[in-house]
């Protein structure tokens, strides 16, 4: 397996989460188990798949995040998928 990016975020309560790059594996369960999922409701899923850091996060602690929490995740999971980055095109 290709060495895999990781990003970091710290949370309000101290916690540093860093989740990897995601791969072909990660879009296809996305695509095939989240099927009926929304796209938020994907996202914070796929954060806890995503997780490789020592601190850790459950889709349950994710549901109760703060916005302020939540919106670093976000950022972090654009980081992940490529989505942050400029389209050359």
């Amino acid at each position: 397996m290709p060495k895999l990016e990781t990003f970091t975020t710290t949370l309000t309560d101290g916690r540093e989460i860093t989740i990897r790059e995601m791969t072909g594996r990660d879009l296809i369960y996305m695509e095939k188990d989240l099927t009926k999922a929304g796209d938020v409701e994907k996202g914070m899923r796929i954060i806890e798949r995503l997780i490789v850091g020592d601190d850790k996060i459950t889709y349950d602690e994710i549901l109760d995040l703060g916005v302020k929490d939540f919106r670093k995740l976000s950022d972090l999971m654009a980081q992940a998928n490529g989505s942050d980055e400029e389209d050359p095109n």
